[in-house]
Order: structure tokens, then sequence, then C-alpha cells
């Protein structure tokens, strides 16, 4: 499996990043294997992958190899702005296909793409998008071409997904908006089910361990937490990713003194793994 990051941020894009070499843009992330490929959340990182979708295919988006799949963790502005531009969202023709669970009674659709719309959007995207929605649910696995996704419920408010992802081969735990504080083993005692053995675990990094207190029940994790749970769960390599806005190049840096060798990577935008 290929895994390659375009937002590794998280709650607000970083524009004032710019020239970082860790980025800014909010959670989005390609997967590939056998040919075919899985957007895992569609923060303002799919206007980096859309670029190279759209010089990689002319006349693009109406030659695409295949339609795209995009797994949504969860609404949250941060998670879904990237739909907003994202072309093949806006083709009249069916094909784009959305898997998030359903919450509340409203048409999957509507919830997707319902905070596109005046007076927060200047054009109403549910009214122009053929995008199929299609409802997801903890502990119910489904395929996606090579793909097998289980998701299971993530502590984080608001209906939020974690996903185990595997496509035969290897498998991906994606953690992000999940907090897993080490220090409370019952709040991760799912996550081990899931996590315990994974080729790679993408994990929640969003505070610095000495900001996390001021933080916590917000639904995000540390550095340290993640290391420690490693070990446990004895997973072959963790990402890091989330980072709030407010940290700077330097101080990501720092947060390398909790661990040593390979087997803990921060992400950046562009960042490739194979797995």
């Amino acid at each position: 499996m290929n895994i390659k990051v375009y937002g590794c941020r998280g709650s607000i894009a970083a524009s004032h990043t710019q020239g970082s070499r860790y980025g800014g843009n909010t959670s989005c992330m390609l997967l590939e294997s056998g040919g075919h490929s899985l957007i895992v959340d569609a923060g303002s990182g799919l206007v980096m992958l859309e670029k190279e979708l759209r010089e990689a295919n002319p006349d693009y988006p109406g030659n695409l190899p295949m339609p795209p799949n995009i797994l949504i963790s969860h609404l949250h502005l941060d998670h879904i702005i990237g739909l907003s531009t994202f072309e093949p969202a806006w083709n009249k023709e069916p094909g784009m296909r959305v898997f998030t669970c359903s919450r509340d009674d409203r048409p999957l659709h509507e919830q997707v793409f319902g905070v596109f719309k005046p007076p927060y959007w200047p054009v109403t995207m549910p009214e122009v998008t053929a995008c199929e929605c299609i409802p997801i649910e903890a502990n119910k696995a489904f395929t996606i071409g090579p793909f097998t996704v289980t998701p299971f419920n993530a502590k984080h408010p608001d209906e939020t997904l974690s996903f185990h992802i595997t496509d035969g081969h290897s498998s991906l735990v994606h953690l992000l908006d999940s907090e897993a504080d080490h220090s409370d083993p019952a709040s991760y005692k799912e996550l081990r089910h899931y996590c315990n053995g994974a080729d790679l675990v993408v994990f929640d990094a969003a505070y610095s361990p000495e900001d996390y207190p001021k933080y916590k029940g917000w639904g995000h994790s540390t550095v340290k937490d993640g290391v420690y749970l490693a070990k446990e769960w004895k997973c072959k390599r963790m990402l890091f990713a989330h980072f709030s806005q407010r940290y700077s190049d330097k101080e990501l840096d720092r947060w390398k003194q909790y661990f040593s060798g390979d087997q803990f990577i921060l992400a950046y935008d562009g960042i490739e793994l194979v797995i």
C-alpha cells in the first residue's frame, strides 16, 4: 500500500506556515493499491491532490481512470473544506462517491454538502453535485476496490469514526481526531483491538504534551501518548499528524525528543510511505 499525505494540520489551515517544512493544509491523504486509490478525509490538502490529478490527466476531471472515492471520518470543516472546490464533486454526472456515517435524519447528501450554501458559501452546492453519498457504520466492514475498511467509533465529538484499512497485504489505522490519553486505559481499550500489530498507525498529535491538559476532552492526543501506545500495541510504524496550526516547525521539531529510531514519523505535506 502506498500512502501520500496532502494535509497534516488540524482545525484550521495554517496559511502562515507557507514555506514550512511541515506545511499548513488540513487533513487529507491518498492510499493506493492494485491500481485503485482511496482518499481519506477532504480537508484543504485536497487542493494539493487535485493539482496533481489535473497535471496527470488532460481534460481533467473528465478522463480520470476511475471516479474518486473519499472516506470521511467526520464532518468538521477542517475535514471537508476541500470538497468545496474539488471539480469531480461539481460534475453533473454521477461517479464520485463519499463514504461517511449519517448523523441525523437528513439525507446524507445534505449532511455532507449542506454547509456549502448561502450565507456560508456563494453557491448552493447540494443542488449541483451528483456525488453519491454512502452511509457507513461503526464495526461494519465494507470494501472499496482492494481496500477493506472497518470503521469504529473515535473518542471525539460529533459522531467521528476511525478506520482500520487493509488491502490484504498491509494494514493502516487512521486515528486522527481521536483522544487516546495513555494515562487513561479505559479511553483506548477498543483501539488495542484494531491497532495491535498494524503496519502503520496514523495518530493524532494535535497538541504538545505541555498544552494538552488545557484541551483534555476535546478529542485529540499527543506525540507522547502515541509513543507509549505504539509500544503497547506493537504497531510497526506510527505517523503523527493533525498538528494544531499554532505550532511552528521549530516547535514540532522539539517533539522528536519523545522518540528515537524510524518507527515514529512526524507527517508533513507531501510525505510518501510504502507499507
